[in-house]
């Protein structure tokens, strides 16, 4: 959808894989809420696009040293859950989320986008799909063929855990588009989204800058 509409793909998800990182690289234990929250208050985060012409996605940088390698390594996917529940940590991601969303529109991904970070963006997609196809897409995507089941387990597990939040829950916007994409392929989803921007955004590739115009 960014490739398409010449817009930047910023995945909020990078920014507490980051605060995880750091958390670890620095030893401190990431159920310590206080030490954590003051660790990444303390820190320096900066999103910068990638070099490739060929990727809309961006880079994020710890204290100047580029987090973005590190950020799928197995003990960062298990560290995360815990780091972005802190409501300490939420409040200074969501603030440099804002500041990024700013700069220019872009195709902004996360499950607090419509609800928090950007509650006044022109365009609101809550994209959806059963918990069995979500488990099977992200086995598909895993190295290795990683079992189904364990996949549907922790997808249900990070489900509830991100509804019973008290900051930043997981929900739906009242005015979010809901997309079902259970049913469709890859590129039907794509097209499906592009309709929906294109409907409240006739002309998406001469939009202002300064207005994050697909959120989802």
């Amino acid at each position: 959808m960014a490739r398409r509409l010449g817009w930047r793909l910023f995945d909020t998800g990078i920014m507490y894989r980051a605060a995880t990182w750091q958390a670890q690289r620095n030893s401190v234990h990431l159920d310590e809420e206080d030490s954590v929250t003051e660790l990444i208050r303390a820190s320096d985060f900066h999103l910068s696009p990638r070099t490739d012409a060929e990727s809309v996605e961006m880079d994020v940088f710890v204290d100047g040293d580029n987090a973005t390698p590190h950020l799928r390594k197995p003990e960062v996917e298990s560290g995360v859950p815990t780091v972005a529940a802190i409501a300490g940590v939420r409040v200074s991601m969501v603030a440099i989320q804002q500041d990024q969303a700013s700069q220019g529109c872009m195709i902004v991904v996360g499950r607090d986008i419509g609800t928090v970070v950007l509650p006044d963006a022109p365009v609101k997609i809550y994209l959806d799909a059963s918990e069995e196809v979500r488990a099977r897409r992200r086995a598909a995507e895993q190295s290795g063929g990683a079992d189904e089941l364990t996949v549907l387990k922790a997808t249900q597990r990070r489900d509830r855990r991100d509804r019973g939040r008290s900051t930043s829950p997981l929900t739906a916007a009242p005015d979010a588009v809901h997309l079902d994409t259970s049913e469709l392929t890859l590129r039907e989803a794509v097209d499906a989204a592009e309709v929906i921007i294109r409907e409240r955004i006739p002309t998406p590739a001469q939009a202002g800058a300064g207005q994050p115009a697909g959120q989802s």
